[in-house]
């Protein structure tokens, strides 16, 4: 019989993060993969042979450079750009660029308001701060309260003394940011509408919050999580990583194999074995039986319990709690494969901040009617809309001379209103978003060689994300830190003894690209006896 000190369920980026850790530390570590491409929501595909794309994602990776270094991932081949972060093409024919030099970004500013270039060393000093109050947080596994013992006793000691340790300005300004919507808190410093729509814009996507919904603000901090430059520095990098997001996946299978560990692609995991209430080990869905010592989890909470377990397994209520757990999709991507490269007339030739990324401009209200479209499940007719061509800045992705064009189109609903997604309506959403950016890019469609959308039920059935939630949980304030998936269960061990659960329905969530496998790993290591993870 084969065995290990730990299998990982899933090939996402955070079970290859913990398998990685693992193996590092010691373990023995067998990752458990159904698909044939690594990466979970990461992997890349082809729209057309030689173009390569990231298939659910935008493309654009800002993995912690603690475990970036941490894991050496840059001797095994990975590498990123540093990119200035893009450009709104505003409907009234203007744009916004923002770049990573500050001079240049307050210039920028500038010309839509003196005030807002002001402005902007004070937002971007209290994001800083924000960000490196929330960073510590993230960087270390979550202690679930409920769980008596004295390291949770130290844990919620420390958690205490961090609060104390605010004075009374830096506790206003944090309260405000997790409070306020992204349109309450923007008011305080911004003056122009279209500066204010562009930063709700970018902290928005992919959430399932209005620009007028408590608690949005908080989302603006997300981009200045890596950022280490003062407040005298521009707009946060766009990191892109070279050969797509699956060279980060690539990066870390070096690693568990440099180090003894092993990965097992189209190997689907059908259920866990439990014996005298502990986790033994895992039966594939061609009947095989591998034990281990520990059983990790890269899927979401939803699929790792209720499709890995039969049900009378678990502890009375626990099925209901985790069908409470809210999971539902809000983004659907369109991958184009393109003979040539998309123009923007709107846009100075030559301006470097496109590499970064492109989003067609709305207000805030045109945000708040596509957020509630999606809300009423009604298919969407303006919804947020970023697009990348990784072309640009990485022309391996094509063919020599063309391009691909990575969309994220964002306040699309999971199920609509009167009926499901249809071919029709699939096709529906596709002109109506190459129509959108063809507004601004002229041409654009007589260039697309091939065309790929997927909507949250294709994410869901290609690669087991409940609801097509990219997210594997919503980010509301109920489903973070220590409620994170849910109380009980919020430091990665669960009540099945040795079954953990290492995925982004665990703390951080995406918040930290990797960070919850690194989390669980070190909890894991620790069970195992291991030097950590």
């Amino acid at each position: 019989m084969e065995r290990h000190d730990a299998i990982v369920i899933g090939g996402g980026l955070n079970g290859l993060t913990a398998a990685a850790c693992l193996a590092r530390a010691g373990a023995s570590v067998l990752v458990l993969d159904r698909n044939s491409a690594l990466g979970g929501a990461a992997a890349c595909g082809e729209v057309a042979p030689g173009f390569r794309v990231a298939r659910y994602g935008l493309g654009l990776a800002a993995m912690p450079q603690r475990l970036v270094t941490g894991l050496e991932l840059h001797k095994h081949g990975l590498r990123f750009r540093r990119l200035d972060p893009g450009v709104t093409l505003l409907p009234d024919g203007r744009h916004h660029a923002s770049y990573r030099d500050g001079v240049i970004h307050r210039r920028e500013l500038q010309r839509f308001s003196a005030k807002d270039a002001d402005a902007w060393t004070r937002f971007r000093r209290d994001m800083l701060a924000a960000a490196s109050k929330l960073r510590p947080v993230l960087e270390k596994p979550m202690r679930d309260p409920s769980r008596r013992s004295l390291a949770t006793y130290r844990w919620l000691r420390d958690l205490a003394d961090r609060f104390a340790s605010l004075d009374t300005q830096e506790f206003h300004e944090l309260t405000r940011i997790w409070t306020l919507s992204c349109a309450e808190f923007l008011d305080g410093y911004f003056e122009s509408d279209a500066v204010k729509a562009r930063f709700a814009s970018s902290a928005l996507g992919g959430s399932t919050l209005g620009p007028f919904s408590p608690t949005g603000a908080r989302f603006l901090i997300a981009p200045f999580m890596e950022e280490h430059e003062g407040a005298s520095g521009g707009a946060p990098a766009a990191l892109l990583p070279i050969g797509g997001p699956e060279a980060i996946a690539g990066a870390l299978v070096s690693v568990i194999l440099a180090h003894g560990g092993q990965v097992r692609r189209e190997a689907e995991v059908t259920d866990v074995l439990v014996r005298d209430a502990r986790a033994r080990g895992v039966v594939l869905a061609n009947g095989e039986e591998i034990h281990a010592r520990a059983i990790i989890s890269d899927l979401d909470l939803k699929r790792s319990f209720l499709t890995l377990f039969p049900w009378k397994a678990l502890p009375d209520g626990f099925v209901e709690k985790i069908g409470r757990f809210r999971m539902r999709g809000v983004t659907a991507k369109v991958n184009l494969a393109l003979e040539a490269a998309p123009e923007f007339p709107a846009v100075p030739a030559g301006c470097p901040a496109l590499a970064g990324g492109i989003r067609l401009g709305q207000t805030m209200e045109e945000m708040e009617a596509a957020f509630e479209d999606w809300r009423d499940g009604i298919p969407p007719s303006a919804p947020i809309v970023d697009a990348l061509v990784p072309t640009i800045a990485d022309p391996s992705l094509a063919p020599a001379g063309k391009h691909v064009m990575s969309i994220a189109v964002h306040y699309v609903p999971e199920t609509l209103h009167d009926g499901p997604w249809t071919d029709e309506r699939k096709a529906a959403l596709t002109d109506l978003v190459i129509a959108r950016l063809s507004e601004r890019s002229p041409g654009l469609a007589e260039r697309i060689h091939a065309v790929e959308t997927l909507v949250p039920p294709d994410i869901e059935n290609d690669i087991g994300l409940t609801s097509g939630d990219l997210n594997q949980g919503e980010l509301t304030l109920d489903q973070l830190f220590f409620n994170r998936p849910m109380a009980g269960i919020s430091g990665y061990a669960t009540p099945i003894r040795d079954f953990y659960l290492c995925s982004a329905s665990a703390h951080p969530g995406p918040l930290a690209l990797g960070g919850a496998g690194a989390n669980a790993a070190a909890v894991v290591a620790a069970s195992l006896g291991k030097r950590g993870g």
